[in-house]
């Protein structure tokens, strides 16, 4: 029997929130020794992001799901640890549920403040908090690579979806985050390329006539990286739960595997459109969303899992059988947006007032950051 196809390795970034311990608000004043404090433990695992109160944890070569649960767990316990002994509280969502943007201050290192001069009110209002996993592909054209897999990214999109609040409101999508992504430029669904010659030329113009800052101001959903040999999955809300981070590093791995081997599409402009359609759909309705798929039929979010599933069967093993488990358990229960609301709701039916409701849903979402991952060998 042969031998089956090893995965490619992967890495996890994951971005955070600091938040007032009382108040649950996200903080205005981080201290200025938090930053230092981190790098003493964590070291070049953690990396500040856009605004003063957010951070990134970022994992090392990661070779299966096993390693990759220890290390978040370990290392979202210790910048807690790390963020209580300065009066704050770690939050890991996309959006967080009430706060107000005129709070917030950009980081303070230059190319983050350069942003928000180049960019506007379309940085000013991002304080949102994404889940990026990086895939190894080595040896191959990545662009060809990232056509192949571009069409499966609405369902990783809608199992992670976690920000149904915006400033205290229901948005009525799953993910608002994505909304306010597509404000930013070179962002949300990538134009088609023919192959990574074609991506470099164009990257390559960008910078030349300074349209661009930097190569890795191409933030599409999905990227070759321009600092590592990978294919960058960006389309994805933070999780809260880390169950919900291996599952869908997981899926993407999978989908990277068998893209290497898929065909390419043979009309490319029409799985574009389709692909914008569906994008929207797991955006605005999650899980609950229905998807047009290839042969222009119409599937459930279950639906389309049992293909990627069918898809991928070459390359699973107890691993990867579990990863899909998890996501149709996701399906099943909902995704962090739809449990989100749950808890506003109920709420609101005791008679809690809306305050109290956003409250409960800020701690509820502390509950699951803190809760250890499932996975096992």
């Amino acid at each position: 029997m042969p031998a089956r196809a090893t995965l490619p390795r992967f890495g996890i970034e994951e971005e955070f929130f600091l938040i007032d311990a009382d108040s649950l608000d996200l903080s205005r004043a981080v201290p200025l020794g938090f930053s230092h404090a981190c790098r003493g433990v964590l070291g070049d695992e953690v990396a500040e992001e856009l605004f003063e109160c957010q951070y990134e944890l970022v994992s090392p070569v990661l070779r299966n799901l096993h390693s990759a649960a220890a290390f978040l767990a370990d290392r979202r316990q210790r910048l807690r640890v790390i963020a209580r002994s300065h009066g704050l509280e770690t939050l890991c969502v996309a959006a967080h549920p009430f706060t107000r943007l005129h709070r917030q201050a950009p980081a303070y290192r230059p190319r983050y403040r350069q942003l928000f001069v180049e960019e506007g009110q379309v940085a000013r209002q991002s304080l949102l908090s994404g889940l990026h996993v990086h895939a190894e592909a080595k040896g191959v054209d990545r662009v060809k690579l990232m056509n192949r897999v571009l069409p499966w990214l609405p369902l990783l999109l809608a199992l992670s979806g976690s920000s149904p609040f915006w400033g205290g409101r229901d948005t009525g999508l799953a993910s608002y985050r994505q909304s306010l992504c597509g404000e930013w430029p070179r962002m949300g669904v990538p134009p088609y390329f023919t192959g990574e010659a074609a991506w470099q030329r164009y990257v390559g113009l960008l910078l030349q006539y300074g349209l661009m800052g930097e190569p890795g101001h191409a933030w599409w959903f999905l990227r070759p990286s321009a600092r590592y040999p990978t294919l960058e999955l960006r389309i994805t809300d933070a999780c809260p739960r880390i169950d919900d981070v291996l599952c869908i590093a997981g899926l993407f791995r999978l989908l990277v595997a068998q893209a290497g081997e898929a065909k390419d599409p043979d009309d490319c402009h029409w799985q574009r459109a389709l692909l914008a359609e569906n994008f929207w759909q797991a955006r605005r309705h999650g899980c609950a969303a229905r998807f047009l798929v290839e042969d222009d039929h119409l599937v459930t979010a279950s639906g389309w899992l049992a293909m990627a599933r069918r898809a991928c069967s070459a390359f699973l093993d107890a691993e990867g059988e579990r990863v899909f488990d998890w996501a149709a358990k996701i399906i099943e229960e909902g995704n962090s947006a739809e449990r989100q609301r749950a808890v506003y709701r109920q709420v609101c039916r005791r008679g809690g007032s809306e305050r109290d409701a956003l409250r409960a849903v800020a701690r509820h979402l502390m509950v699951e950051n803190r809760r250890p991952p499932d996975y096992s060998d």
